[in-house]
């Protein structure tokens, strides 16, 4: 690397995406991970091209380095830079994939000079599927997958009904087609989506796909832009569809939340040691969010979709949605 490209060096991994990795990745573990998101990645020389988007080989960055990028580590991390190739990646896939790959080996990545741990927020499991589902399909699978409803919560769902232990609510209006509830389970079907990069590799005849998102019947977020209109209406205290409607909106909107905790993670040392009840707490997340991935796995198998995880990699198994599955 020649003085001036190490001069530029900083700026260009500040900007990203850019994964920041605890060591060296292996070219072909890179590559596998790589090819969760888009089966088509190949390598290309050095780098290896991925869903529009080209990722740098791994370049070892220097103290002086890391305190430009503000980002404190004495033990030195390997930076791999997400650059688009050519137009710009469907949905900013370029970052989600920056996301992924530091997700899966342990690492954090670094976009418009805002450092992320993704370990901090892995969200929620999705299913593309060419087509939404009808009730009749989807209901029998659910009704095995979920833990029963008993009743229907008539104040927040009051079109909802219950068909054996799952509160069917269809929707009439905005992105989101039909939720499912269980008794701790919501199952956002959600239509018109844009083909990520391992649905078109599956369908490359369709325009656009339909996507079911698993998450907690609890949660609850402030509807925006064109759903605002179901606040008030069947699907109220469901997730908003615009706000995670592919693998990188569903990653993107985290990045507020996780930012406090990216600090401390970045300057933990043996000081830092997690109380009890913060071990108990992450054991719970961990099992949490295994069940929900579970579910996602079950709906891909029996409706012939695709598992994945919330940034588009894909999920064969339950336990490929924890992180540093690669590291």
């Amino acid at each position: 690397m020649s003085w001036f490209s190490k001069l530029l060096l900083p700026g260009r991994l500040r900007t990203g995406p850019t994964a920041l990795l605890p060591a060296r990745p292996d070219p072909k573990t890179l590559l596998a991970v790589a090819q969760l998101a888009d089966p088509e990645a190949r390598t290309d020389g050095d780098d290896i091209l991925a869903g529009g988007s080209r990722i740098q080989p791994p370049v070892e960055l220097t103290a002086d380095v890391l305190a430009k990028l503000g980002v404190p580590d004495d033990d030195g991390l390997w930076a791999c830079r997400i650059a688009a190739e050519g137009p710009l990646p469907v949905d900013f896939f370029d970052k989600s994939l920056a996301e992924g790959i530091a997700y899966r080996l342990g690492g954090w990545s670094l976009c418009q000079g805002e450092p992320l741990d993704p370990a901090e927020d892995a969200g929620d499991p999705l299913v593309y599927l060419p087509a939404v589902p009808e009730p009749e399909e989807i209901l029998p699978v659910l009704s095995e997958a979920l833990r029963h409803a008993e009743a229907v919560d008539a104040e927040r769902w009051p079109e909802g009904e219950l068909i054996e232990g799952v509160v069917h609510v269809p929707v009439r209006g905005g992105r989101v087609a039909d939720v499912y509830a269980g008794a701790d389970m919501l199952v956002t079907i959600e239509e018109g989506h844009r083909l990520p990069p391992a649905a078109q590799t599956r369908w490359p005849y369709l325009t656009e796909i339909a996507i079911a998102r698993v998450s907690p019947v609890t949660r609850t977020e402030e509807p925006e832009g064109e759903d605002a209109d179901l606040a008030d209406g069947p699907a109220e205290g469901v997730p908003d569809a615009d706000a995670a409607p592919g693998p990188l909106d569903a990653a993107s909107g985290t990045d507020a939340d996780t930012d406090a905790g990216s600090d401390t993670d970045a300057g933990s040392d043996a000081e830092d040691v997690p109380s009890g009840n913060d071990a108990e707490g992450a054991d719970e997340v961990r099992a949490a969010l295994l069940v929900r991935a579970a579910v996602a796995v079950t709906l891909a198998n029996a409706l012939r979709g695709i598992a994945a995880d919330s940034r588009g990699f894909q999920l064969a198994e339950p336990a490929d949605v924890l992180p540093g599955g690669y590291a």
